[in-house]
């Protein structure tokens, strides 16, 4: 099992299935992070936002193909964690997905460091 790699961000889950409730969530979870982490420390992926757009609020969002990221996805969604990672070194991630059916294996998936590198989840806000 691989250890949390320094300086690897948290990830949190969210499940937002509407391009308005990717929105909300995003506003949501920038408003509770720490003033330092909202200016260009924080980067989300969206499941579902097949393209990226622009930042909100500095927070780079970056697409990840419609379907589920753990089963059919699984490298869609290790590489795009890593071109995440090396493009925009943020120190929270927000996944945010389309559906809450798999979040148990994809928690998983992260923190077992199955994806390349383990993520502590859920510890930001």
């Amino acid at each position: 099992m691989n250890a949390v790699a320094p300086g690897a961000p948290c990830v949190s889950l969210r499940v937002a299935a509407t391009p308005a409730q990717r929105l909300a969530a995003i506003e949501a979870w920038l408003d509770a992070m720490p003033a330092p982490m909202q200016d260009g420390g924080a980067a989300v992926i969206a499941e579902g936002a097949l393209l990226d757009r622009p930042a909100v609020r500095d927070a780079p969002l970056i697409g990840l193909a419609a379907g589920c990221p753990c089963c059919v996805g699984l490298t869609t969604l290790r590489v795009t964690i890593a071109r995440t990672l090396r493009a925009h070194r943020p120190r929270a991630l927000l996944l945010l997905l389309a559906t809450e059916a798999h979040l148990p294996r994809l928690r998983r998936l992260l923190e077992d460091g199955e994806l390349g590198v383990r993520f502590v989840v859920d510890s930001c806000p």
